[in-house]
């Protein structure tokens, strides 16, 4: 069993309304032993209806209270997702330098300045060229950029396919970007998520997909958080399961926990 659920949101991110009570209890009920809220920071954000801007310190007074529910067998993490832009290096390097959290996760949003999530992304764009404009994006921003612990959803860009076909991607039409980025993660020592909302979203497989995780294993990746990017309550912890023998007959060993910014290496069982 996995034991951390190492990105999740609640009622201080823009886009959820469940309390973040209920998503701790829940996280309690389902046995998890380190639970990270991760709620979503993007700065700069292009106007979508959705304020994305978190307010720290209001998050600080309603975490930090909530520390006392940990136990020997549970423990409340406090990190943030951070909207990784090239332009906001600084801002990125002052909040890595001055905030008190155990992970940040850098996500990208962006493909280009436009969110893949915005049905104009794909409006003068093939499938093909929009998947490699996110990628391009994101490999940008994990060369230019420093001070987060974890890329989140590598590749979030398929989830808002709403063309003909499948959504899913073959690793070798993009593989000197995903190399280049892999290579940069490993380099850098920062982590690489499997975030498993992917099969929420009817992907059949997380962000990012397996071939791109036995890759990364295979270039001596080890750093590997596991996520569910849940924004409500039945999506904590979900498909846990058939990621942990995924990723064991890949051949990973462990999993990685961050508390105060170290990573921690957990053992599969």
């Amino acid at each position: 069993m996995i034991l951390t659920d190492m990105h999740t949101h609640s009622h201080l991110s823009g886009d959820c309304s469940i309390p973040i009570e209920e998503m701790i209890k829940t996280a309690q009920i389902k046995g998890l032993k380190y639970y990270a809220v991760t709620d979503h920071h993007d700065i700069d954000f292009p106007e979508c209806g959705v304020d994305f801007f978190l307010d720290i310190e209001t998050a600080n007074n309603t975490i930090n209270p909530l520390k006392v529910l940990n136990t020997p067998d549970f423990q409340l993490l406090q990190g943030i997702e951070y909207g990784l832009q090239p332009h906001l290096k600084d801002d990125l390097n002052q909040l890595s330098q001055t905030s008190d959290y155990d992970l940040i996760i850098g996500s990208c949003h962006l493909g280009d300045g436009t969110d893949p999530y915005d049905k104009t992304y794909f409006k003068n764009r093939t499938k093909e060229e929009g998947y490699r404009v996110y990628f391009e994006s994101t490999l940008k921003c994990v060369e230019e950029l420093n001070g987060f612990d974890v890329l989140g959803h590598m590749d979030y860009v398929i989830r808002y396919w709403r063309g003909k076909g499948q959504r899913h991607y073959k690793y070798k039409d993009y593989g000197e970007l995903f190399d280049a980025i892999l290579q940069t993660l490993i380099r850098k020592e920062i982590a690489l998520e499997v975030n498993t909302a992917g099969y929420p979203y009817k992907l059949e497989q997380p962000n990012p997909a397996y071939d791109v995780l036995k890759r990364y294993h295979h270039l001596g990746g080890e750093l590997l958080t596991i996520g569910s990017d849940a924004h409500i309550t039945g999506n904590i912890a979900s498909h846990f399961d058939t990621v942990e023998e995924k990723l064991k007959a890949i051949g990973f060993k462990s999993y990685t926990t961050y508390i105060k910014r170290q990573p921690l290496q957990i053992g599969f069982i």
